[in-house]
């Protein structure tokens, strides 16, 4: 198959994982923290599967997702969390049909985003608005103090240097072990940067009924980024996300 459609980690963390046949064990090696159950919706009604990048439209395709599965059009979640969407899970259409699908035999697609943009919405988000993940964060890299004491950007830069890649939460660990690269090849890899034109184009090659798209957990946007009057974090974070830059051209 060649290139996918597109409209990395210093650490070279891929090279450590299995490139052979996409098998359940394969796929489960990219998600030490036993969720890979969550991160893929197969559709074989469909003949497509996607393959969920957190912070990357991953709540807005989820949804879309839901009303093709369900038919209910106008459902709305009444919080962020996806256990509210009904959609297929591997372990309900068998882990035999998804390692097939995601070998071939059903249109695999997913999204990425900007590198940098994705970091600081994750920090925004998760780090200074979420005491559990912040709390997580804090145990992960080992950081002295309270769980709940803030956590200031010199310092989620520092704790995504000092992680396991593998290990990092999927808000902001890099995209291509949350993508499952290079076990998995893809036909589309869209960019939210071009969300709706990109899902424009996964209906139209899968024949997926034109239901409501609803964008969900839009962050108010600003050409402003918290990196600018700091080139230093900004280089640190390009090291970190180097895999990223490197696969989906940015």
């Amino acid at each position: 198959m060649g290139a996918p459609q597109h409209t990395g980690m210093v650490r070279a963390v891929d090279q450590d994982l299995d490139k052979g046949p996409v098998t359940k064990a394969a796929v489960q090696r990219y998600f030490p923290d036993g969720r890979a159950r969550f991160r893929i919706v197969p559709m074989p009604d469909h003949g497509c599967i996607y393959v969920k990048n957190l912070k990357a439209g991953c709540s807005t395709v989820t949804l879309w997702l839901h009303r093709i599965h369900t038919g209910d059009h106008e459902f709305v979640p009444a919080t962020k969390r996806h256990a509210e969407f009904r959609v297929p899970r591997p372990g309900q259409v068998g882990w035999g049909l998804v390692t097939r699908m995601l070998s071939g035999e059903a249109y695999r697609f997913t999204f990425v985003r900007d590198p940098i943009r994705r970091a600081e919405s994750a920090y925004v988000d998760k780090i200074l608005n979420d005491d559990l993940l912040r709390s997580r964060l804090r145990a992960a890299a080992g950081m002295p103090g309270a769980p709940d004491e803030p956590v200031s950007l010199d310092q989620f830069v520092a704790a995504l240097e000092t992680t396991d890649p593998l290990a990092m939460d999927a808000h902001w660990r890099p995209q291509n072990l949350n993508l499952i690269h290079p076990l998995v090849e893809y036909e589309l890899i869209g960019r939210l940067e071009n969300f709706k034109a990109d899902l424009a184009r996964v209906r139209e090659a899968t024949g997926l009924p034109d239901v409501p798209l609803e964008v969900r957990n839009r962050s108010a946007r600003s050409d402003a980024s918290l990196l600018d009057g700091r080139p230093d974090l900004r280089r640190r974070l390009e090291a970190i996300y180097a895999r990223d830059f490197e696969l989906y051209g940015y």
